[in-house]
């Protein structure tokens, strides 16, 4: 009956053993492509100081980057023992977002004054919100 015992515990710690070299190996891959993509965004910026470069692009580009940046500084608060888990700081994130975005879209003065591309998408985006934090009260 012991003998059972052991080959279970030998089976839980191969296959314990086993997620770690699955863990290790994919981290170490999530941080190579991280200092890959590091070093062609240093090698962008000097393209970028050019000026060469279509504004809708740039634009994609810049939201891109900040996306990007906004996840990986939440992750790095997880990594610090941020009590709160990362959905929650993602959220969190977005929540600042969002809001910021918002505020600073409803002091456009032109946002008044004539129909703009997106508009219907937008309106019904934050009717689906409303009615998302509706439910939450």
């Amino acid at each position: 009956m012991s003998h059972g015992r052991t080959v279970g515990h030998s089976h839980f710690s191969t296959l314990n053993s086993d997620v770690g070299e699955a863990d290790n190996a994919f981290k170490q891959q999530v941080s190579g492509q991280i200092s890959r993509i590091t070093a062609e965004l240093k090698r962008m910026e000097d393209l970028l100081k050019f000026g060469m470069v279509d504004r809708r692009v740039l634009t994609e580009f810049r939201s891109a980057i900040d996306r990007v940046r906004s996840t990986g500084w939440q992750v790095e608060r997880w990594l610090d023992r941020d009590e709160r888990g990362l959905d929650v700081l993602l959220t969190e994130e977005r929540i600042r977002l969002v809001t910021r975005m918002s505020v600073q879209l409803a002091s456009e003065p032109s946002l008044k004054l004539s129909e703009h591309l997106g508009m219907r998408a937008l309106q019904e985006a934050v009717h689906r919100l409303h009615l998302a934090l509706s439910t939450n009260e």
